[in-house]
């Protein structure tokens, strides 16, 4: 799957693919609203969460929503699962 067939899912779909194949980094909080970041083939989904409900499930492969500081750490972990597969 590529950012493009990710994108044209509907809602639910997208969760499904997320909780089944997507890989999960981290989680952090902002304005109230708990993030959550997953990797897949190649892209990250950032999901956001507000109430235990999903308001936003959003691709991006690299730029302004990914943290700089954690962009190395990212990296590292996908040079190991690489390695390891």
């Amino acid at each position: 799957m590529t950012i493009y067939d990710y994108a044209k899912l509907s809602k639910g779909e997208k969760e499904v693919v997320v909780n089944n194949d997507a890989l999960f980094l981290e989680d952090y909080v902002d304005n109230g609203k708990i993030i959550y970041v997953y990797y897949l083939n190649d892209f990250f989904i950032e999901v956001t969460k507000q109430h235990e409900k999903i308001i936003d499930c959003v691709p991006f492969i690299r730029g302004y929503k990914i943290n700089k500081k954690n962009l190395h750490a990212i990296e590292k972990r996908n040079i190991l699962l690489c390695v390891a597969a």
